[in-house]
């Protein structure tokens, strides 16, 4: 193609030639001398793209086989793509695979955490005092090659940022393991407090109701762009912003707590059966027990550092759901199904309220999204995510329930034989949430820390102890709620899924969705029913796990009557 003295390469397509253009000279725009080649290779990729695809112009994307770019154009221009790019063609080079997938998807499970509901939670130790922002004397005065961002700035852009970097495999398996957590282990409970055929029903309705919120926040964030709560400032007010924030900062705690709860009662279970029944703590021991990890735990900055714990968590809780349903199916081969009730009208709320807790995942939604090189198939991963998490948890949860009846414990492990396996995998699973709980205290940790502490504490050794005061603390409020509600796990966790996870997952998403829905009448018409169907989920479930809150059993005691020491 020909070029004119101003720089503007021609359009091939004579047709278009009589069009009146302005052309800009680059050189004269700002920075102009600098981003020449960028505004030119620019233009000559916006008629790339309007027009038939010309041999030798550069792509990024991988199937150009020209130039053989395993990485696309989007995953370059990240931070450290290059970097990422070299080490993937040094390691081809060397003959050895590069980094594997199941490491880094780990690390970037953790980087979520980092990036909770799409805000950005840095930690004290990738914040740079203010002192080093600026030179501290005369003699280091800025020049010209004084870098505009300081090294350690620029390796926490590089360590945070996980965007654009995902596929949509590695992305299925971010979400999966965000999904599968306690809440599969106590489903069990919730279809004996519904009945076999109507919680079979309410799960996967609030799975497809989950679902599609999911859809719709993904949605508007690929629309607007930002964080949950600034979604919510800028399409509904800053009361929505807050509101989002404060949702999530309840929900976290009271998941923190609900886990404390769940370790707590194995343990208990477990101690007594390697002790034969002969030292009985009690559950309140086992809650505070907790807290010589959680304390430390929680003075972590670097949300990174949890990666391994995740690894080893994620390992325990496979562990631990595929000898609950082997164990499951065993029982109901050799004992038949036991006593069960298609549908109990009195506790059937509390189906609802853990069902909903099983399914909450829409904070990652926005980080998720953000973090896939192809967004737009972010729907097709969901779907896939929700339909292997449907069949998982409605599996292990009715074949529990087929097999021990009204009598299936809080937590499905108490009802297993107190043999050795059995205790084995209380273990692995105790162990499995209690290295989960630092990483979901970690978003309310920050959000709080912001609002309170309005400097960093790197630097300032008074200020970090103020936070490590601060995070102590909290960990004790997640103790304190853990106690309160350690012998009615079910109403407790009904009541965390109503009252905290039911606006996250789908009040704010529909009412986001319908701020931005201005072209159809029945599409708004739906998002407003969905949040209406939401606030009645709120109100009525909330309302009746405080109401019936003592009617349940406590849990189950192996050691009834403790023998003489």
């Amino acid at each position: 193609e020909d070029e004119d003295e101003d720089g503007y390469a021609g359009d091939d397509n004579d047709d278009e030639q009589d069009d009146e253009r302005v052309v800009a000279d680059p050189l004269t725009l700002p920075s102009g001398d600098m981003m020449y080649g960028l505004y030119r290779w620019h233009e000559a990729r916006g008629r790339e793209e309007d027009g038939p695809r010309r041999r030798g112009s550069f792509s990024g994307v991988a199937s150009d086989t020209e130039w053989d770019v395993p990485y696309s154009q989007r995953q370059l221009t990240m931070p450290g793509g290059f970097r990422r790019q070299f080490l993937h063609d040094q390691a081809a080079r060397e003959g050895r695979p590069p980094v594997g997938m199941l490491a880094t998807s780990f690390v970037d499970f953790i980087g979520l955490y980092g990036h909770f509901a799409g805000s950005d939670y840095p930690s004290d130790e990738d914040e740079p005092p203010a002192a080093a922002a600026r030179p501290s004397s005369p003699q280091q005065s800025l020049t010209e090659n004084t870098p505009l961002l300081q090294q350690q700035q620029q390796q926490r852009e590089a360590e945070r940022s996980i965007h654009a970097t995902a596929s949509s495999r590695k992305a299925f398996f971010l979400l999966l393991k965000a999904f599968v957590g306690t809440g599969v282990l106590v489903l069990p409970k919730a279809f004996a407090n519904g009945g076999l055929l109507a919680s079979v029903a309410v799960v996967a309705a609030v799975a497809w109701y989950a679902w599609h919120c999911m859809i719709l926040l993904g949605e508007v964030f690929l629309a607007m762009g930002g964080s949950y709560s600034g979604l919510g400032t800028r399409l509904l007010g800053p009361w929505a912003g807050r509101a989002i924030t404060v949702s999530i900062v309840v929900a976290q705690l009271g998941f923190c707590s609900a886990y404390t709860i769940f370790v707590a009662t194995n343990a208990r279970s477990v101690w007594d059966a390697l002790t034969g029944c002969r030292y009985r703590l009690s559950p309140t021991f086992w809650v505070l027990a907790q807290l010589v990890a959680y304390v430390p735990l929680a003075w972590v900055r670097r949300i990174k550092q949890f990666a391994p714990f995740a690894l080893v968590a994620n390992a325990c809780i496979m562990a631990g759901l595929a000898y609950v349903l082997a164990y499951d199916i065993g029982r109901v081969w050799s004992a038949g199904i036991a006593d069960i009730v298609q549908y109990n009208p009195l506790r059937f709320p509390l189906l609802v309220g853990t069902a909903v807790f099983a399914f909450e995942g829409v904070t990652l939604v926005i980080p998720v999204v953000d973090s896939m090189t192809h967004p737009h198939q972010f729907p097709r991963v969901l779907t896939a995510v929700m339909a292997v998490c449907l069949v998982v948890f409605c599996g292990i949860a009715a074949l529990s329930y087929m097999a021990f009846g009204e009598s299936v414990e809080t937590v499905v492990l108490l009802s297993l034989p107190p043999n050795a396996a059995t205790v084995a995998v209380q273990l692995l699973y105790s162990l499995a949430i209690m290295l989960s709980v630092p990483l979901q205290l970690f978003p309310a940790v920050r959000i709080l820390e912001a609002g309170i502490f309005p400097s960093s504490g790197k630097g300032d050794p008074l200020v970090k102890w103020q936070k490590n005061l601060f995070r102590g603390l909290l960990t004790l409020l997640v103790a304190a709620l853990a106690i309160f509600g350690a012998e009615q796990l079910d109403n407790f966790i009904a009541i965390i899924g109503a009252f905290s996870c039911t606006p996250l997952s789908f009040i704010y998403p529909t009412l986001l969705h319908h701020r931005i829905s201005a072209g159809c009448r029945w599409t708004r018409i739906k998002d407003l029913a969905l949040a209406a169907v939401g606030v009645v989920i709120l109100v009525y479930v909330t309302y009746m796990g405080i109401v019936s809150w003592g009617a349940s059993p406590p849990p189950a005691d192996r050691c009834v009557v403790p023998p003489p020491l």
